[in-house]
């Protein structure tokens, strides 16, 4: 019996070293996060959630509520500090309903992001390289933590 009890403190105490390395891991990485200036103004119908970069790489969120969105596509310019343009990208918007509010959700690894510009397009340009497709991360990390698991 008194093995099983100190096998299940050993348990407890992994858990816990694990749930309290996550917390302090995330809080880091989200502490190196700051916010980009828009350099110009926000169409109608587009709210910034997140726009966020790092030295490396950034994250963007937006609200579209918007109906005239309809099938055109967002333009997103990332800009360095002197006004160099080092990243675009094209997201197609959809459909958007009356009342319906779509999120839109990508991330970026392009170093010294200082800025950005939304702007409404008919047609898709090219996007820069630098963009990672959202399913792609969600995938990569469940990837990550089934083989982690098996490893334990």
């Amino acid at each position: 019996m008194d093995k099983v009890k100190r096998f299940a403190k050993y348990v407890i105490w992994i858990i816990l070293f694990w749930i309290l390395s996550d917390i302090l891991i995330n809080v880091g990485i989200d502490s190196t996060y700051k916010d980009m200036k828009n350099r110009g103004e926000l169409p109608k119908g587009i709210e910034v959630v997140q726009m966020q970069s790092t030295k490396v790489n950034g994250r963007i969120k937006l609200k579209l509520s918007n109906e005239e969105l309809s099938g055109k596509y967002l333009k997103i310019d990332l800009y360095s500090n002197i006004g160099n343009v080092l990243g675009t990208q094209y997201i197609e918007v959809g459909t958007i309903s009356t009342n319906q509010v779509k999120e839109v959700e990508t991330y970026f690894k392009i170093t010294d992001i200082k800025s950005y510009e939304i702007s409404i397009v008919d047609e898709a340009g090219e996007t820069t390289e630098g963009f990672l497709d959202t399913a792609l991360g969600i995938l990569s990390v469940y990837f990550t933590v089934i083989s982690l698991l098996f490893v334990i």
